[in-house]
Protein backbone atom coordinates (compact mmCIF):
# COMPACT_ATOMS: atom_id res chain seq x y z
CA UNK A 1 0.00 0.00 0.00
CA UNK A 2 2.85 2.33 0.64
CA UNK A 3 4.61 1.61 -2.64
CA UNK A 4 1.35 2.11 -4.22
CA UNK A 5 0.67 5.50 -2.70
CA UNK A 6 3.88 6.68 -3.38
CA UNK A 7 4.35 6.06 -6.86
CA UNK A 8 0.41 7.44 -7.15
CA UNK A 9 1.01 10.79 -5.46
CA UNK A 10 3.70 12.06 -7.78
CA UNK A 11 2.77 14.70 -10.07
CA UNK A 12 0.19 13.89 -12.52
CA UNK A 13 1.15 15.60 -16.03
CA UNK A 14 -2.06 15.47 -18.22
CA UNK A 15 -2.47 12.20 -19.69
CA UNK A 16 -1.51 11.61 -23.64
CA UNK A 17 -2.84 8.72 -24.26
CA UNK A 18 -6.55 7.72 -24.32
CA UNK A 19 -6.58 5.67 -21.29
CA UNK A 20 -9.96 5.35 -18.73
CA UNK A 21 -11.18 2.97 -15.81
CA UNK A 22 -14.18 2.75 -15.33
CA UNK A 23 -15.78 2.11 -11.74
CA UNK A 24 -19.62 1.64 -10.64
CA UNK A 25 -21.47 -0.46 -8.32
CA UNK A 26 -21.81 -3.47 -10.37
CA UNK A 27 -19.66 -5.91 -12.10
CA UNK A 28 -18.53 -3.59 -15.74
CA UNK A 29 -16.72 -6.26 -17.19
CA UNK A 30 -20.11 -8.42 -16.87
CA UNK A 31 -22.40 -5.33 -17.94
CA UNK A 32 -19.82 -4.96 -21.17
CA UNK A 33 -20.23 -8.58 -22.23
CA UNK A 34 -23.70 -8.54 -22.00
CA UNK A 35 -23.55 -5.09 -24.07
CA UNK A 36 -21.51 -7.26 -26.55
CA UNK A 37 -23.57 -10.10 -26.60
CA UNK A 38 -27.02 -7.44 -27.79
CA UNK A 39 -28.72 -8.32 -24.47
CA UNK A 40 -27.99 -5.12 -22.80
CA UNK A 41 -28.32 -1.59 -24.21
CA UNK A 42 -25.24 0.35 -24.14
CA UNK A 43 -26.56 2.65 -21.44
CA UNK A 44 -25.60 0.56 -18.91
CA UNK A 45 -22.01 0.94 -19.64
CA UNK A 46 -22.64 4.91 -18.88
CA UNK A 47 -21.08 6.44 -22.18
CA UNK A 48 -18.66 4.22 -22.59
CA UNK A 49 -19.31 2.23 -24.92
CA UNK A 50 -19.82 5.12 -27.79
CA UNK A 51 -16.38 6.76 -27.06
CA UNK A 52 -14.21 7.10 -30.42
CA UNK A 53 -11.75 3.65 -30.52
CA UNK A 54 -8.86 5.65 -29.78
CA UNK A 55 -9.87 5.25 -26.15
CA UNK A 56 -8.47 1.76 -24.21
CA UNK A 57 -11.16 0.91 -21.41
CA UNK A 58 -10.75 -0.82 -18.32
CA UNK A 59 -13.43 -2.34 -16.71
CA UNK A 60 -13.61 -5.32 -13.61
CA UNK A 61 -16.08 -7.62 -11.98
CA UNK A 62 -14.29 -7.51 -8.46
CA UNK A 63 -16.67 -5.24 -6.52
CA UNK A 64 -16.70 -5.19 -2.94
CA UNK A 65 -19.95 -5.96 -3.22
CA UNK A 66 -19.60 -8.84 -4.36
CA UNK A 67 -16.70 -9.86 -1.78
CA UNK A 68 -18.93 -11.29 0.97
CA UNK A 69 -21.94 -11.48 -0.95
CA UNK A 70 -22.18 -15.44 0.75
CA UNK A 71 -21.25 -14.30 4.02
CA UNK A 72 -24.21 -12.57 5.51
CA UNK A 73 -21.81 -11.21 8.66
CA UNK A 74 -19.35 -10.41 6.01
CA UNK A 75 -21.96 -8.49 4.31
CA UNK A 76 -23.43 -6.53 6.96
CA UNK A 77 -19.71 -4.92 7.40
CA UNK A 78 -18.83 -4.12 3.87
CA UNK A 79 -21.86 -1.78 3.94
CA UNK A 80 -20.68 0.09 6.71
CA UNK A 81 -17.23 0.17 5.63
CA UNK A 82 -18.71 1.34 2.20
CA UNK A 83 -20.50 4.66 3.38
CA UNK A 84 -17.09 5.57 4.46
CA UNK A 85 -14.91 4.68 2.03
CA UNK A 86 -16.92 3.31 -0.99
CA UNK A 87 -15.71 0.52 -2.81
CA UNK A 88 -11.65 -0.05 -2.08
CA UNK A 89 -11.50 -3.04 -3.89
CA UNK A 90 -12.24 -1.35 -7.15
CA UNK A 91 -10.74 1.91 -6.24
CA UNK A 92 -7.48 0.32 -5.70
CA UNK A 93 -7.48 -1.34 -8.73
CA UNK A 94 -8.32 1.30 -10.67
CA UNK A 95 -5.43 3.44 -9.82
CA UNK A 96 -3.07 0.75 -9.95
CA UNK A 97 -0.92 -2.06 -12.13
CA UNK A 98 -1.53 -1.50 -15.60
CA UNK A 99 -4.14 1.19 -14.49
CA UNK A 100 -2.00 3.40 -13.16
CA UNK A 101 -1.85 6.80 -15.24
CA UNK A 102 -5.17 6.45 -16.54
CA UNK A 103 -8.27 9.00 -16.29
CA UNK A 104 -10.56 7.43 -13.63
CA UNK A 105 -14.18 7.62 -13.79
CA UNK A 106 -16.68 6.71 -11.18
CA UNK A 107 -19.80 6.11 -12.60
CA UNK A 108 -21.68 6.90 -9.31
CA UNK A 109 -19.81 9.07 -6.42
CA UNK A 110 -20.06 6.37 -3.58
CA UNK A 111 -17.98 4.13 -5.41
CA UNK A 112 -15.16 6.35 -5.40
CA UNK A 113 -15.30 7.42 -2.15
CA UNK A 114 -11.48 6.21 -1.55
CA UNK A 115 -10.08 7.42 -4.23
CA UNK A 116 -11.44 11.52 -3.32
CA UNK A 117 -11.03 10.77 0.25
CA UNK A 118 -6.93 10.03 -1.04
CA UNK A 119 -6.87 13.05 -3.47
CA UNK A 120 -8.17 15.47 -0.98
CA UNK A 121 -5.31 14.28 1.57
CA UNK A 122 -2.92 15.01 -1.32
CA UNK A 123 -1.63 10.78 -1.51
CA UNK A 124 -2.75 10.62 -4.89
CA UNK A 125 -2.84 12.77 -8.36
CA UNK A 126 -4.96 10.79 -10.64
CA UNK A 127 -7.41 12.74 -12.90
CA UNK A 128 -10.67 11.52 -11.37
CA UNK A 129 -14.06 12.08 -13.14
CA UNK A 130 -17.42 11.61 -11.21
CA UNK A 131 -21.20 10.99 -12.49
CA UNK A 132 -23.32 12.20 -9.67
CA UNK A 133 -27.20 10.72 -10.12
CA UNK A 134 -28.90 12.52 -6.98
CA UNK A 135 -28.34 15.71 -5.18
CA UNK A 136 -28.33 17.31 -2.32
CA UNK A 137 -25.71 14.57 -0.77
CA UNK A 138 -24.37 14.24 2.65
CA UNK A 139 -22.18 16.37 4.54
CA UNK A 140 -19.10 13.60 3.90
CA UNK A 141 -20.15 12.57 0.25
CA UNK A 142 -20.00 16.59 -0.89
CA UNK A 143 -16.45 16.78 0.80
CA UNK A 144 -15.51 13.75 -1.06
CA UNK A 145 -17.17 15.02 -4.23
CA UNK A 146 -14.86 18.15 -4.50
CA UNK A 147 -11.60 16.22 -5.24
CA UNK A 148 -12.79 15.48 -8.64
CA UNK A 149 -11.37 16.90 -11.36
CA UNK A 150 -14.57 17.15 -13.25
CA UNK A 151 -18.43 16.38 -12.42
CA UNK A 152 -20.90 14.82 -14.93
CA UNK A 153 -24.94 15.27 -13.47
CA UNK A 154 -27.75 15.05 -15.40
CA UNK A 155 -29.51 17.86 -15.42
CA UNK A 156 -29.35 21.82 -14.90
CA UNK A 157 -31.33 21.47 -11.78
CA UNK A 158 -28.69 19.46 -9.64
CA UNK A 159 -25.90 21.65 -11.58
CA UNK A 160 -27.28 25.15 -10.28
CA UNK A 161 -28.07 23.38 -6.58
CA UNK A 162 -24.05 22.36 -6.88
CA UNK A 163 -22.85 25.88 -7.94
CA UNK A 164 -25.17 27.13 -5.16
CA UNK A 165 -23.06 24.93 -2.82
CA UNK A 166 -19.85 26.21 -3.74
CA UNK A 167 -18.57 24.02 -6.93
CA UNK A 168 -17.66 25.86 -9.84
CA UNK A 169 -19.40 26.72 -13.13
CA UNK A 170 -16.12 24.55 -14.76
CA UNK A 171 -16.21 21.79 -12.51
CA UNK A 172 -19.72 20.76 -13.50
CA UNK A 173 -21.30 19.69 -16.89
CA UNK A 174 -24.65 18.28 -17.65
CA UNK A 175 -24.82 15.28 -19.88
CA UNK A 176 -28.47 13.97 -20.96
CA UNK A 177 -28.32 10.14 -20.58
CA UNK A 178 -30.94 8.45 -22.16
CA UNK A 179 -31.18 4.90 -24.67
CA UNK A 180 -28.77 3.76 -26.79
CA UNK A 181 -31.02 4.04 -30.06
CA UNK A 182 -29.18 1.44 -32.26
CA UNK A 183 -29.99 -1.79 -29.94
CA UNK A 184 -31.81 -4.11 -31.35
CA UNK A 185 -34.53 -4.65 -29.21
CA UNK A 186 -35.78 -1.42 -29.00
CA UNK A 187 -36.72 -1.79 -32.96
CA UNK A 188 -40.07 -4.24 -32.58
CA UNK A 189 -43.51 -3.67 -32.84
CA UNK A 190 -45.04 -1.41 -30.42
CA UNK A 191 -48.56 -1.05 -32.03
CA UNK A 192 -50.42 -3.91 -30.07
CA UNK A 193 -50.83 -3.11 -26.62
CA UNK A 194 -52.12 -6.19 -24.67
CA UNK A 195 -51.52 -4.53 -20.91
CA UNK A 196 -52.52 -1.93 -19.55
CA UNK A 197 -49.26 -0.82 -18.05
CA UNK A 198 -45.78 -2.40 -17.37
CA UNK A 199 -43.61 -1.15 -14.28
CA UNK A 200 -40.10 -2.36 -13.77
CA UNK A 201 -37.17 -1.98 -11.13
CA UNK A 202 -36.10 -2.74 -7.55
CA UNK A 203 -35.41 0.46 -6.27
CA UNK A 204 -36.86 2.64 -4.67
CA UNK A 205 -40.48 1.48 -5.74
CA UNK A 206 -43.93 1.60 -4.34
CA UNK A 207 -46.27 -0.77 -6.09
CA UNK A 208 -48.80 -1.19 -3.38
CA UNK A 209 -51.22 0.75 -5.29
CA UNK A 210 -50.42 -0.21 -8.69
CA UNK A 211 -50.97 -3.80 -7.46
CA UNK A 212 -53.84 -2.87 -5.71
CA UNK A 213 -55.42 -1.76 -9.04
CA UNK A 214 -54.22 -5.09 -11.21
CA UNK A 215 -55.83 -7.27 -8.24
CA UNK A 216 -58.87 -5.97 -8.28
CA UNK A 217 -59.51 -6.18 -12.03
CA UNK A 218 -59.75 -2.82 -12.74
CA UNK A 219 -55.84 -2.66 -14.35
CA UNK A 220 -54.11 -5.31 -16.79
CA UNK A 221 -50.41 -5.38 -16.56
CA UNK A 222 -47.02 -6.52 -15.54
CA UNK A 223 -44.88 -5.53 -12.35
CA UNK A 224 -41.24 -6.81 -12.61
CA UNK A 225 -39.58 -6.06 -8.56
CA UNK A 226 -36.06 -7.47 -9.78
CA UNK A 227 -37.46 -10.76 -7.97
CA UNK A 228 -40.51 -12.40 -9.88
CA UNK A 229 -43.01 -10.79 -12.23
CA UNK A 230 -46.19 -10.55 -10.99
CA UNK A 231 -48.74 -10.67 -13.94
CA UNK A 232 -52.79 -8.97 -13.96
CA UNK A 233 -55.39 -10.42 -16.26
CA UNK A 234 -58.95 -9.43 -15.98
CA UNK A 235 -59.07 -9.61 -11.75
CA UNK A 236 -56.64 -12.39 -11.88
CA UNK A 237 -52.89 -13.22 -10.67
CA UNK A 238 -50.47 -15.02 -11.58
CA UNK A 239 -46.76 -14.90 -10.80
CA UNK A 240 -43.74 -16.16 -12.58
CA UNK A 241 -40.35 -16.63 -10.13
CA UNK A 242 -36.86 -15.23 -11.52
CA UNK A 243 -35.72 -12.21 -12.70
CA UNK A 244 -36.08 -12.33 -16.59
CA UNK A 245 -33.64 -10.68 -19.34
CA UNK A 246 -33.67 -7.66 -20.52
CA UNK A 247 -34.85 -8.69 -24.24
CA UNK A 248 -37.68 -9.90 -22.73
CA UNK A 249 -38.98 -6.88 -20.31
CA UNK A 250 -38.28 -4.65 -23.66
CA UNK A 251 -40.99 -7.82 -24.77
CA UNK A 252 -43.48 -6.74 -21.95
CA UNK A 253 -42.51 -2.88 -22.43
CA UNK A 254 -43.56 -3.29 -25.79
CA UNK A 255 -46.63 -4.55 -25.31
CA UNK A 256 -48.16 -2.06 -22.49
CA UNK A 257 -49.95 0.95 -23.22
CA UNK A 258 -47.85 2.55 -20.88
CA UNK A 259 -44.86 3.10 -18.30
CA UNK A 260 -46.10 3.67 -14.79
CA UNK A 261 -42.83 4.14 -12.46
CA UNK A 262 -44.30 4.71 -9.12
CA UNK A 263 -41.13 5.84 -6.38
CA UNK A 264 -41.07 5.85 -2.57
CA UNK A 265 -39.15 8.24 -1.75
CA UNK A 266 -39.29 11.17 -4.63
CA UNK A 267 -36.24 13.25 -2.97
CA UNK A 268 -33.63 10.97 -4.83
CA UNK A 269 -33.38 9.99 -8.51
CA UNK A 270 -34.82 6.62 -9.52
CA UNK A 271 -35.84 4.80 -12.61
CA UNK A 272 -33.95 6.94 -14.97
CA UNK A 273 -33.44 3.34 -16.51
CA UNK A 274 -37.12 2.65 -17.53
CA UNK A 275 -37.81 5.98 -18.54
CA UNK A 276 -35.12 6.06 -21.16
CA UNK A 277 -36.49 2.32 -22.20
CA UNK A 278 -40.00 3.39 -22.51
CA UNK A 279 -38.73 7.10 -24.44
CA UNK A 280 -36.50 4.62 -26.93
CA UNK A 281 -40.22 2.06 -27.32
CA UNK A 282 -42.34 5.20 -27.82
CA UNK A 283 -44.21 4.49 -24.69
CA UNK A 284 -45.90 7.32 -22.21
CA UNK A 285 -44.70 7.33 -18.98
CA UNK A 286 -46.83 7.94 -15.35
CA UNK A 287 -44.16 8.43 -12.79
CA UNK A 288 -43.87 9.81 -9.46
CA UNK A 289 -43.17 13.84 -9.39
CA UNK A 290 -39.41 14.06 -9.28
CA UNK A 291 -37.70 17.14 -9.39
CA UNK A 292 -34.38 15.73 -10.06
CA UNK A 293 -35.04 13.67 -13.51
CA UNK A 294 -33.49 15.20 -16.14
CA UNK A 295 -36.51 15.65 -18.24
CA UNK A 296 -39.95 17.23 -17.52
CA UNK A 297 -42.57 14.19 -19.05
CA UNK A 298 -45.31 16.59 -18.78
CA UNK A 299 -43.65 19.96 -20.18
CA UNK A 300 -42.54 17.58 -23.12
CA UNK A 301 -45.78 16.04 -23.59
CA UNK A 302 -44.74 12.67 -23.20
CA UNK A 303 -46.30 11.61 -19.72
CA UNK A 304 -48.37 12.49 -16.65
CA UNK A 305 -46.69 13.02 -12.94
CA UNK A 306 -47.77 11.35 -10.21
CA UNK A 307 -49.45 14.01 -6.84
CA UNK A 308 -50.02 11.16 -4.68
CA UNK A 309 -50.72 7.64 -4.53
CA UNK A 310 -54.42 6.98 -4.28
CA UNK A 311 -56.21 4.38 -6.96
CA UNK A 312 -58.08 6.79 -8.41
CA UNK A 313 -55.01 9.42 -9.02
CA UNK A 314 -53.05 6.59 -10.45
CA UNK A 315 -55.60 5.36 -13.02
CA UNK A 316 -56.69 8.83 -14.27
CA UNK A 317 -52.95 9.22 -14.77
CA UNK A 318 -52.57 6.19 -16.71
CA UNK A 319 -55.81 6.91 -18.75
CA UNK A 320 -54.35 10.45 -19.55
CA UNK A 321 -51.39 8.97 -20.52
CA UNK A 322 -52.51 6.12 -22.72
CA UNK A 323 -53.51 8.95 -24.88
CA UNK A 324 -50.50 10.07 -25.66
CA UNK A 325 -49.25 9.47 -29.51
CA UNK A 326 -46.10 7.27 -29.04
CA UNK A 327 -44.38 9.23 -31.85
CA UNK A 328 -44.39 12.23 -29.29
CA UNK A 329 -42.47 9.91 -26.83
CA UNK A 330 -39.89 8.55 -29.07
CA UNK A 331 -39.24 12.07 -30.66
CA UNK A 332 -37.53 13.01 -27.52
CA UNK A 333 -34.43 10.44 -27.95
CA UNK A 334 -33.84 12.76 -31.13
CA UNK A 335 -31.86 14.51 -28.59
CA UNK A 336 -31.81 12.24 -25.22
CA UNK A 337 -30.02 9.80 -25.92
CA UNK A 338 -26.66 7.68 -24.78
CA UNK A 339 -24.84 8.92 -27.94
CA UNK A 340 -25.50 12.67 -26.84
CA UNK A 341 -24.11 11.91 -23.76
CA UNK A 342 -20.96 9.63 -24.84
CA UNK A 343 -20.13 13.10 -26.77
CA UNK A 344 -20.62 14.91 -23.71
CA UNK A 345 -18.64 12.71 -21.75
CA UNK A 346 -15.75 12.15 -24.68
CA UNK A 347 -15.46 16.24 -24.61
CA UNK A 348 -14.73 16.12 -20.58
CA UNK A 349 -11.95 13.41 -20.35
CA UNK A 350 -10.42 14.78 -23.65
CA UNK A 351 -10.20 18.59 -21.68
CA UNK A 352 -8.66 16.05 -18.83
CA UNK A 353 -6.14 14.49 -20.84
CA UNK A 354 -4.60 17.25 -22.32
CA UNK A 355 -4.77 19.51 -19.47
CA UNK A 356 -7.41 22.03 -19.95
CA UNK A 357 -9.59 21.63 -17.22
Amino acid sequence: MKELLTKSSQKAAPAQSRRLTLINSYRMKEARRLVEAGTYPAQHLWGTWDLPSAWHIAVTDLCLNHVGEKTRILQTFLKHLERFVGDPVQALWAISGRNRGSIVYAANPKTGTLIAVLKRLRLIRVPYVVLVHSYPISPWARWCLGAADAILVFSETIKRRMISDGFTEGQVTVAYWGPDRTWREYFQDTSTNVSDFISAGKTNRDYGTIRALGTEGVLDGNILDGHEVTHYRSGETTVTAGRPSYPEVMKLMAASRVVVIPLRDSSMLSGLTEVSDAIALGKPLVMTKNDWMPIDIEALGIGVWLHDRRPESVQAAIELASLIPSENVVRVADWFNMQSFSNTLNGVLEDLRTGHR
